[in-house]
């Protein structure tokens, strides 16, 4: 099964390169949150009623469900649809993201330090996890289900949008005093800027028309050279 849960994170990632900037950080990131919890919580519920402790000693299993192989079935699909949720939304949208909303002058350090606590938690995490499920068994599902529920709290509050955005303005956003969840103006001003120029509504810097008085003082200046 592990191999399984492998080859669908990577399967499932590649929706997301084609149609992210087409979706948006902000909704994707939102969707995300919302599917892995509740495939978290229905994962820990569907357990916790028809689960029971392992009664084999010195195992490293202590809580299995016996008997009831639809409801294996389920605990196993909602742990692969929870693996293709993150691979389509957080997977992809937690590199990208970090590297545009935060300033020019700190954008480096910023990641660096982003990456390093992925990372870091990541770690942490790979070791925690075994000794948790050891002690807590099912809940440890809705521990993380709501954490996932507090991270779509997060994304809604503090998470603005931005696709189509230049680096540039991306620090407007977040200086306009708008809130997150209140809608930003679509595209960039590059784009505006290329569609008016197309047209004709405006002229590309250091182009200039040629006025109609233009011609006639000139005209009217070389007569009176002549005279």
């Amino acid at each position: 099964t592990a191999s399984i849960q492998y080859i669908i994170n990577v399967v499932f990632t590649l929706p997301a390169i084609i149609y992210l900037d087409r979706w948006g950080r902000r909704p994707t990131l939102l969707v995300g949150s919302f599917l892995m919890m509740v495939f978290l919580l229905i994962n820990g519920a569907l357990q916790a009623v028809y689960g029971q402790p392992q009664t084999i000693p010195k195992s490293n299993i202590t809580w299995i469900v016996l008997g009831n192989q639809p409801v294996s079935s389920a605990i196993v699909a909602c742990s692969y649809l929870f693996v293709a949720a993150y691979a389509t939304t957080w997977g992809p949208v937690s590199w990208c993201y970090p590297a545009e909303i935060f300033p020019s002058k700190v954008r480096a350090k910023a990641v660096s330090l982003a990456v390093s606590a992925n990372w870091f938690w990541n770690s942490v995490l790979s070791f925690a996890v075994p000794p948790m499920l050891y002690h807590i068994s099912w809940k440890v599902y809705m521990v993380f289900g709501t954490f996932n529920g507090l991270a779509l709290i997060h994304i809604f509050l503090a998470a603005p949008e931005t696709k189509g955005k230049m680096l540039e303005e991306i620090d407007e956003i977040f200086d306009s005093g708008r809130k997150a969840w209140q809608r930003q103006p679509k595209g960039s001003r590059l784009d505006d800027l290329e569609k008016r120029i197309e047209e004709g509504t405006i002229e590309p810097p250091g182009r200039h028309r040629r006025r109609p008085q233009d011609g006639l003082e000139t005209r009217q200046h070389g007569r009176r050279e002549e005279q």
